[in-house]
């Protein structure tokens, strides 16, 4: 008997509702945002000031954050080390699949509640970039795993062997999971647009790692969604917090889906033009504002992400195995 069509449609409804469950979340944080109106925050101390985080922490605002933390990320990585075991990508629905998005909901809603009751998160005891690298890096092996499919920059792809790519295919679900985790408590669940739409994103990257071995996981759509989505959060933040250099963010990352995100879908010539027709017309505009003398700009995220690729995908030539990856298998 063919369980294949019923297999896919379970999982089908899984993600659909953990797209809802997505928007339900980040509607409780922002429904629940103002009550924290009135919590001290952190004076402006310099270059590492992080705003959202108590003057004068306590022994549980840190034990919480931390104590909880410590329970979400130890419970995922299990999950991941136990879905590393799997031999094949599911069909369809498994138990891993399951306690994935079950472990993510509960510590999602716990993290909710921690920050009403104690507010802080782990940005009291770490430095600010920690989180924003830790998401840079997951954008770099993202970069990586799907250079087979759609090639690093303007469909071109960059030579991996196939022990470096089939390695980082086994282990990258170990420091994505950690990046997430700890990105999410990271910050207190603050109810500003920007911090709303970050959850947002987090929401979609948790759900990605709960399909972990599924067939949606590997969806290029998908995933490429995934990484346009930062493109729309970094100008966000920027703007939220007052920044006039809020267009290099949205350049830079929609550099990226000019150059390379695009490339996970066949369009026709003028299709492709197209894209990088509206991508050019958008900076013109932007920097009509910012001023073109600052143009160069642009470059600097790009210039990030793919260096990073190429030193990963350099040093991942370290790794055992075949020198050619065109036998290597698909990555996502």
């Amino acid at each position: 008997m063919n369980t294949q069509p019923s297999e896919t449609r379970t999982l089908t409804i899984w993600f659909v509702a953990a797209l809802l469950a997505t928007v339900l979340l980040t509607a409780l944080i922002a429904a629940l945002g103002p009550l924290l109106s009135n919590v001290p925050h952190l004076p402006d101390r310099g270059a590492s000031w992080y705003f959202w985080k108590l003057p004068s922490p306590t022994f549980w605002s840190r034990f919480t954050a931390w104590g909880f933390y410590a329970l979400h990320q130890a419970s995922v990585w299990l999950l991941v080390a136990l879905s590393m075991r799997k031999a094949e990508k599911s069909r369809g629905l498994s138990r891993i699949t399951i306690a994935f998005f079950l472990v993510n909901l509960l510590f999602i809603l716990v993290h909710v509640l921690q920050t009403h009751l104690w507010y802080d998160g782990l940005a009291q005891d770490v430095p600010i970039w920690s989180s924003q690298y830790s998401v840079i890096v997951m954008l770099i092996i993202m970069l990586v795993l799907l250079n087979p499919r759609r090639g690093l920059i303007l469909g071109k792809k960059f030579p991996l062997t196939a022990g470096g790519l089939a390695f980082a295919n086994r282990w990258h679900g170990l420091y994505i999971s950690w990046a997430l985790v700890y990105t999410y408590w990271f910050h207190p669940t603050e109810g500003s647009i920007g911090f709303v739409f970050g959850f947002f994103y987090m929401f979609l990257l948790l759900t990605q790692l709960s399909l972990a071995r599924t067939k949606i996981h590997y969806l290029l759509p998908w995933v490429t969604a995934l990484e346009f989505t930062v493109g729309l959060h970094g100008p966000i933040i920027a703007i939220q917090n007052g920044y006039a250099s809020w267009p290099m963010f949205a350049a830079g990352f929609f550099f990226m889906t000019a150059f390379t995100q695009q490339y996970s879908f066949k369009l026709p010539a003028w299709g492709r033009g197209a894209v990088f027709a509206v991508y050019g017309a958008g900076v013109l505009v932007m920097y009509w504002f910012r001023g073109y003398g600052r143009l160069y700009e642009i470059l600097f995220i790009p210039a990030a992400l793919y260096g990073g690729a190429i030193v990963l995908a350099l040093l991942l030539r370290l790794a055992p195995g075949r020198k050619s990856a065109e036998k290597a298998p698909a990555a996502g």
